[in-house]
């Protein structure tokens, strides 16, 4: 590999290293966060509150009793509910997902304010009750009724208002429909505003990437309107100063919770195409949270994530009713899944985010799922593989490009070693040296580049679309037990190092010193090996079958194009005898001193030579 080569592959790399850091390696900003107004509430007589709703000067409460459980079974997912505020205290997936950690969507700990498709009423939770209010607690118990295996009906009753919050199993996998409607009892005009939660909790340590890959854990918070979606990240801004809150009004899609494979979203349906009802308000809140004993970087303290949908404020008459209706998915994010999850109207395959760029990913997503479909017999392991080796094809043109580039360079070398001896101690001549030569033969030293910069953009949608996926989720291949986890027992990884050590060692390292050639040989496979210690096997597959295809591309030009030259017009292939190859008449053969520089100039291998002297002398001639 000569020194052009060495830049062009530095510059190569550059790009690749920066658009990782910009796309994909940005890390969690160090803890600054403000301190949140703590949460009151106001409780309902006989409400047992949480053990984290402590008192100035008092002990904390102990855990307040469960409440009946109420049991839904419904595509794909078991989910149970507590008549103790009627939300979600578990939420567990089935079919292959049943024996992951992530199984349970429940992340939070068991208590009450962050059970997912928990309700409010009040304008202002916490504010001591109005005349006015419709109801005049924040936390109440539920008297449950079971609908059989399918639904649970929730009922509150007082002499103000009647609340039903039915939720029942959805047609669709891991869906559930949300129906809560108020009845006013009173004999005047009432007030209330309907709030309905989504919650997770994750630690710094789960969210904390490895070496070259980002956690699957990482969260954001999204709102969705029309064709635009808010994503916000824990380190956001918006959380760290009052109202703390993000709030993005009018929402007709979705709010959610999502990290790579999973997520919780709140779809509307009085947003849905004939639906009606007035939009909610998508509100957002990453909230850190840390025990007395804890900093907030520790790696066991964390962050509860909010995603709530807040209906306006509604005023009603005497017996006046009002209804709210929402489809809760929480699930894995499969394409397919979400292509058609509420309907299809919310497009919660939004939720998948590919990153810059996702118009390329996802391109390559619909490929490779069609490999799977229709060629490797529902393998997903082969179907990267055949992802390779298309790709290699189709991107072949631009390869070819480079290629030449790396020709032309070989063809010039005797004459670039006659300038670097000769302007050895006046770069500036030597650079204007050069580029005359570059001129007179047609060669842009840099010509390589180019394509490899127009096929960057497929290499990084491949590489977030083959990190993020869910279709590799706990999908067995070979020896890996998951896909989407680095390789248990670490074989991928030094097998990769080897065959970049295998590739170097086929590529011709003219003019290189032995610093560079060690570091070139040993430094990047070393570099690779660590990293493919904590990506994906996924991943790792794609990588090692495109050195495979490099590896058998680099031999094939080795034997069409040698190092010596290559073909020259009008002559002897390079590599055959003429061009400086072994002779097979002996007869024939110079003597020692013939080998190495001949009446001509030139050595046995073809390569024009000059001697001290006539370098001293300026006559080399280019």
């Amino acid at each position: 590999m000569d020194r052009d080569s060495i830049v062009r592959w530095m510059v190569i790399a550059g790009i690749l290293l920066g658009g990782y850091w910009l796309f994909y390696g940005k890390k969690e900003s160090s803890p600054g966060q403000e301190q949140l107004p703590t949460e009151s509430y106001v409780n309902a007589p006989g409400f047992a509150p949480d053990p984290i709703d402590v008192e100035p000067g008092k002990p904390p409460p102990p855990f307040p009793p469960k409440g009946e459980i109420c049991t839904i079974r419904g595509n794909r997912f078991e989910a149970e509910l507590s008549s103790h505020g009627a939300g979600l205290t578990h939420f567990r997936l089935t079919d292959r997902y049943a024996k992951t950690p992530s199984a349970d969507m429940s992340t939070t700990p068991d208590i009450e304010r962050w059970r997912n498709l928990r309700t409010l009423f009040r304008p202002h939770p916490g504010a001591p009750p109005s005349a006015d209010d419709q109801v005049k607690y924040d936390r109440f118990d539920w008297k449950v009724e079971r609908l059989g295996g399918a639904g649970c009906q929730f009922t509150y009753l007082d002499d103000a208002v009647q609340i039903v919050k039915t939720v029942k199993a959805g047609e669709r996998p891991f869906e559930l429909t949300v129906e809560t409607t108020l009845t006013n009892l009173a004999d005047s005009a009432k007030k209330h505003a309907t709030r309905v939660e989504a919650f997770a909790f994750r630690t710094n340590a789960e969210i904390k990437g490895g070496l070259g890959r980002v956690s699957p854990f990482l969260t954001n918070l999204e709102c969705a309107r029309g064709d635009g979606v808010k994503r916000k990240a824990k380190d956001d801004d918006v959380f760290k100063k009052a109202p703390y809150w993000f709030e993005e009004p009018l929402v007709d899609r979705y709010s959610a919770i999502a990290n790579y494979y999973f997520a919780q979203a709140l779809v509307p349906l009085e947003a849905a195409p004939g639906g009606g009802g007035e939009k909610p308000a998508c509100g957002l809140l990453a909230e850190q949270w840390y025990g007395a004993n804890q900093k907030p970087d520790d790696d066991q303290a964390g962050a509860i994530y909010h995603a709530r949908l807040e209906y306006p404020s509604r005023t009603l008459e005497p017996h006046e009713s009002a209804t709210y209706r929402q489809i809760a998915f929480f699930g894995p994010k499969e394409r397919a899944v979400l292509g058609a999850a509420a309907g299809g109207w919310s497009h919660l395959g939004d939720l998948i985010n590919l990153g810059t760029f996702s118009p390329v990913a996802k391109v390559l997503v619909a490929i490779i799922a069609w490999i799977h479909a229709h060629l490797t017999l529902g393998n997903w392991g082969l179907a990267i593989i055949v992802l390779t080796l298309g790709l290699r094809i189709a991107l072949f043109p631009l390869t070819w490009k480079q290629i030449q580039s790396t020709i032309a360079m070989r063809r010039l070398k005797p004459e670039i070693d006659i300038l670097n001896a000769k302007f050895k101690d006046d770069a500036q001549a030597k650079n204007l040296a050069m580029m005359e030569l570059w001129r007179k033969n047609k060669v842009n030293p840099l010509g390589g580049c180019l394509p490899a910069l127009v096929q960057m953009p497929i290499w990084f949608a491949l590489y977030a679309t083959l990190q993020t996926a869910i279709e590799f989720f706990n999908t067995p291949f070979l020896w890996f037990r998951d896909l989407s986890a680095p390789d248990p027992y670490f074989l991928l990884p030094f097998v990769l190092g080897a065959a970049m050590i295998v590739q170097q060692r086929i590529v011709p390292m003219q003019g290189m010193d032995p610093l560079q050639q060690k570091m070139m040989l040993w430094l990047m496979p070393a570099v690779f090996t660590v990293m493919m210690l904590f990506l994906p096997a996924a991943l790792g597959v794609y990588m090692l079958t495109n050195s495979v295809l490099g590896i058998t591309q680099q031999l094939v030009v080795e034997k069409l194009f040698p190092s010596s030259g290559g073909p020259r017009p009008g002559g002897p292939r390079a590599g055959g005898p003429s061009a400086g190859g072994p002779s097979t008449d002996k007869g024939k053969s110079g003597t020692a001193g013939e080998k190495q520089q001949r009446s001509d100039g030139s050595n046995n291998r073809g390569e024009m030579v000059t001697s001290p002297a006539t370098l001293r002398k300026g006559k080399a001639r280019v």
